[in-house]
C-alpha cells in the first residue's frame, strides 16, 4: 500500500490521472443530488396542484405535507389490497371452474 502511494505521488502522470478521476467523480456525486433535488422538487409541486385541484388545501407546514402523504399512502395501500383480494377470489372462482369442468371430462367419460 505505501509503495502504491509513493508510485503515485512520485509521478506526474499517475497524480494528474488520480485528480482528474477524483473531480469526475465529484462532479458525479454533485450531478446524482442536484438531479435528486429537482426530482423531489417537480414531485412535490405536482403533489400541490393535484391537491389543489381535486379541492384539498396545499399543506402550509412539513408536519401538514407528512401527514397529507401518509393518508394518501394509505389510502393507495387500502385500494391496492382490496384489488388484490378482488383478483384472487376471481382467479380462485376460475380455477374452480376449470377444475370442475376437467374433473367432469375425466369421470363423465
Amino acid at each position: 500500500m505505501e509503495s502504491l502511494i509513493n508510485t503515485i505521488s512520485s509521478n506526474p502522470v499517475y497524480m494528474a490521472i488520480l485528480i482528474i478521476f477524483s473531480i469526475l467523480l465529484v462532479y458525479a456525486f454533485v450531478k446524482k443530488i442536484i438531479k435528486l433535488v429537482f426530482v423531489v422538487g417537480i414531485l412535490l409541486i405536482v403533489y400541490a396542484v393535484y391537491s389543489n385541484s381535486v379541492g384539498k388545501v396545499a399543506p402550509k407546514s412539513i408536519d401538514e405535507l407528512k401527514e397529507s402523504v401518509s393518508k394518501e399512502v394509505n389510502k393507495v395501500k387500502e385500494a391496492t389490497s382490496e384489488s388484490i383480494n378482488e383478483v384472487k377470489q376471481s382467479t380462485r372462482k376460475i380455477v374452480e371452474e376449470k377444475v370442475e369442468e376437467k374433473l367432469d371430462q375425466l369421470l363423465g367419460d
